[in-house]
C-alpha cells in the first residue's frame, strides 16, 4: 500500500483506500465491501463495542454497540488543513447524496459512518480517531449545510471533525 507524502498532492481515492483499511484494522470485526462500487466501505462481521477495537486509536461510538452484518462508510480528514491562504484550519469531512446519493442510501440501510481524523507522520498516514456514529446521528449534525452541486449526487455537505470531537492528541486543536 503507498503511502502520502506531504511534498506532493495525494489522489484522493488512494487516500480513502488507506484510510478505510486503517480503519479496519482498528475496528477489527469488520471485512472491506466484496464491491468497491458500493455505497458503504465495509460491513461488520462481529459485534463492535468499545472493548472490541484496537486501544492504539481513539475510538467513540454514538451508540454502546454495532451489531453483526451492518455497513459502515468510511469518512477520513486531516486534522488540520489549508484554507487556501497560507493558514490552517480544521479538517472536514464531505457527505454527499442527501436525497437520493450515498447519504440517502445509508439512511435508509440504518448504516453507520466511521468519521475518521488522520495526519501525516514520517509519509504516512496515521489515525488520530474515529468516530462510529449511525448515519442518522450524522444527518442530525448535516441539517442546514446541505448545498447543491452540479454533479450526480446532487447536494454535498461538509462538517468540520470539531463538530464530532472535542480536541485531538497531538496538536494545537485551538
Amino acid at each position: 500500500m503507498s503511502l502520502a507524502s506531504d511534498s506532493k498532492p495525494a489522489d484522493p481515492k488512494e487516500i480513502g483506500r488507506d484510510v478505510e483499511h486503517r480503519v479496519v484494522d482498528a475496528l477489527g470485526s469488520i471485512r472491506a465491501a466484496d464491491d468497491i462500487d458500493e455505497y458503504y466501505d465495509a460491513v461488520t462481521t462481529g459485534v463492535i463495542a468499545p472493548d472490541t477495537v484496537d486501544h492504539g486509536v481513539h475510538v467513540q461510538f454514538g451508540v454502546p454497540l454495532i451489531q453483526t452484518g451492518v455497513e459502515i462508510e468510511t469518512k477520513g480528514t486531516r486534522r488540520r488543513i489549508s484554507n487556501g491562504e497560507e493558514r490552517r484550519t480544521f479538517g472536514r469531512w464531505v457527505f454527499k447524496g442527501r436525497d437520493h446519493g450515498q447519504h440517502a442510501k445509508l439512511l435508509d440501510s440504518n448504516a453507520y459512518y466511521a468519521l475518521t481524523v488522520y495526519d501525516v507522520v514520517d509519509d504516512a498516514r496515521v489515525l488520530l480517531a474515529i468516530a462510529v456514529i449511525p448515519a442518522s446521528l450524522v444527518d442530525e449534525h448535516l441539517r442546514g449545510r446541505w448545498y447543491s452541486i452540479d454533479r450526480a449526487e446532487g447536494t454535498i455537505a461538509r462538517l468540520s471533525w470539531k463538530h464530532i470531537f472535542d480536541d485531538l492528541d497531538g496538536g494545537d486543536d485551538r
